[in-house]
């Protein structure tokens, strides 16, 4: 372990606090273990900063807490805040804590839960949004002289140093692309989940989660951190990584001596109100049904795109027919009004392989099936369109594939940056002698899940079954999951493809673990919820015929939950052409739990299409 680092320097407040004593009221003590091995959840500290309101109630205690000042900076302190009321403002300082686990037993891991807000900074000279801060702590556990510690930053980067080893994960300053997203946006208030656990870690933003990270004891054992932190003497806010942590505000901090559930990573109904994806009341069809929208008097609503967020639009296409620009048209600009204070265009593109805008010239275009613009004119009329905005960082990616009455394809691609990658961009539609038809269940937000387990099965179709299994998909309440992939199979039963299982929100086998239903590839299952549900089906009718297609079928399902009924479909396209199409229909929960779903191969072999394996929901409702 490294004994000499440089850390922040620090200026200690000319403040006078008290000390907690053994006996401050954090919590019962634990009670007999018995035979239950994992006894229920048990918060052990909420602090809220908020006064008492009554005489006689119990409210924050300001001599709780130290409070510090980094060098040059301004001390911590609790003030108002318009969202929040009481919080605990951190302009250019942190604040410590005696560490509330250290009087009981940590089980299967610990958890924080606390909403958080990071100083949105302009550069004075130039205007612009300076870089977000991935490298200062949110928060750290330390132990007494500071010469161990676990710290968490912005954007999901832990690290420990501890007496028994050394580890860290997502460093923002790796050079490893795309594997160190911002996870909270500056300037907005965001609800964050944390669980350490014995085998790895997990981080929800906004009830989404946004890491999920599964090591096996050999790579490093974290039960050792879990006992750290529990046993640690001080829980530091905003300071105890290598550079001091920017201005923020924290409030309603949560500790657990275990893993806490979905309903604690679910962002609350008090406080900030859930990211707004759409604005305005939803409009399903854009434009006068004649065509005659002028340029530029006829918009969609605003569809407002989170960092490294992602969305869907599929409508129908009506034109005129004038010009090639009679068609659809899309706007990506600043997250402001149209014209108004802050409003920029990033860039407008059009159906026709056209544009302008901030970003447009730096950017590139690619294309298929252009070549033929009185063919392109008539084909625009009542085609299927497709327009897939992805967000990677500050590269935009805007993907839009029409597919005409007569089967011509049509397709475009344009690459830009816009911005620094931080923050909330909008799209939305504009007319021109055209109007659009909304596809509801298609037009989605997409949230991209982490895949640490593209390929899985031995490639020869060796593996057997309950053996290999990708990662865990959680799919919370609302939302819904969308894989892809490759399969491969024995071809020696049926059965020898594709599995998934839908279970509860647990590990496989452990505590709190039930499976909802198994689905194999051939129209078969099991589970506590399969006796109640029902199938349909398409293209089945030749086992023989089946075995031999689903040899490198591409395979798209969708997990859609709508309350507490779960419907499940999987196309299979075979490399003749041949479809397999299945739908399950049942309960599982009472709809408000997180579900999770892993991929299962028996005799088979599964390749993950990772760009095309998301979270999504419908953006008009």
């Amino acid at each position: 372990m490294k004994k000499t680092r440089k850390w922040p320097s620090m200026l200690l407040a000319a403040f006078t606090v008290l000390s907690f004593c053994s006996c401050e009221d954090w919590g019962e003590a634990d009670p007999p273990a018995g035979t239950d091995v994992y006894p229920k959840l048990e918060q052990v500290a909420s602090i809220d900063f908020e006064p008492a309101e009554k005489e006689g109630e119990t409210g924050f205690d300001p001599k709780s807490f130290y409070y510090y000042a980094y060098d040059g900076g301004d001390i911590a302190v609790v003030e108002d805040d318009a969202e929040h009321g009481q919080v605990l403002h951190l302009p250019d300082g942190y604040a410590r804590t005696l560490n509330p686990l250290t009087n009981y037993k940590a089980q299967n891991g610990v958890s924080l839960t606390f909403w958080v807000k990071q100083a949105l900074r302009i550069d004075e000279e130039s205007g612009e949004e300076q870089e977000p801060d991935l490298t200062g702590a949110l928060f750290s556990f330390q132990n007494s002289n500071g010469t161990q510690r676990l710290f968490l930053t912005a954007n999901g980067w832990l690290k420990y140093e501890g007496v028994d080893g050394e580890f860290e994960a997502n460093n923002p300053t790796a050079s490893v692309v795309g594997k160190n997203p911002l996870l909270l946006p500056a300037g907005e208030w965001h609800y964050m989940a944390v669980t350490v656990r014995d085998d790895g870690y997990s981080i929800y933003v906004d009830g989404i989660q946004r890491i999920d990270k599964t090591l096996l004891k050999s790579e490093f054992d974290f039960g050792k951190i879990v006992q750290f932190m529990a046993g640690a003497s001080y829980l530091y806010i905003g300071y105890g990584a290598d550079e001091p942590t920017r201005e923020m505000w924290i409030d309603e901090i949560k500790v657990y001596r275990n893993q806490i559930t979905d309903s604690e990573r679910q962002k609350p109904s008090s406080g900030e109100s859930a990211f707004e994806y759409l604005v305005g009341d939803p409009i399903f069809t854009v434009g006068a049904d004649d065509c005659s929208a002028a340029w530029w008097s006829e918009f969609s609503n605003y569809f407002r795109i989170p960092t490294n967020g992602s969305m869907k639009f599929k409508f129908t296409n009506h034109t005129s027919g004038g010009g090639n620009w009679n068609n659809w048209n899309i706007c990506i600009c600043t997250d402001a009004e149209r014209g108004g204070s802050g409003y920029t265009e990033y860039m407008v593109l059009r159906s026709d392989l056209y544009g302008w805008g901030e970003s447009y010239g730096s950017g590139t275009w690619s294309s298929e099936g252009y070549g033929d613009w009185d063919a392109f004119r008539a084909d625009m009329e009542g085609a299927q369109v497709t327009v897939i905005v992805t967000r990677k960082d500050a590269a935009v990616t805007v993907d839009a594939t029409a597919v005409a009455l007569n089967g011509h394809v049509y397709k475009e691609t344009f690459n830009t940056t816009c911005g620094d990658g931080t923050q909330v961009i909008r799209a939305f539609f504009v007319m021109d002698g055209s109007y659009i038809e909304f596809d509801t269940d298609e037009t989605s937000a997409l949230t991209p899940v982490d895949i640490q387990t593209p390929d899985i099965g031995a490639e020869d179709c060796s593996t057997g079954w309950w053996q290999e299994f990708s990662d865990y998909f959680q799919i919370p309440a609302g939302q819904n999951l969308h894989l892809e992939f490759e399969n491969h199979t024995s071809g020696g039963g049926n059965w020898n493809n594709w599995n998934i299982c839908i279970c509860t929100d647990a590990e496989r086998g452990g505590s709190g673990y039930t499976e909802y239903m198994v689905l194999r590839s051939d129209l078969y299952g099991w589970g506590e919820s399969y006796g109640t549900g029902t199938w349909e089906s398409e293209g089945y009718n030749d086992w023989d015929a089946f075995r031999a297609d689903m040899e490198g079928a591409q395979v798209v399902l969708n997990i859609l939950r709508d309350g507490a009924t779960v419907t499940t479909t999987a196309t299979a396209t075979s490399p003749n052409g041949n479809v397999y199409k299945e739908t399950f229909k049942t309960d599982c929960g009472d709809g408000t739990q997180t579900v999770r779903a892993f991929l299962i191969v028996d005799g088979s072999h599964l390749k993950l299409d990772e760009a095309n394996c998301y979270l999504f929901s419908p953006l008009l409702k």
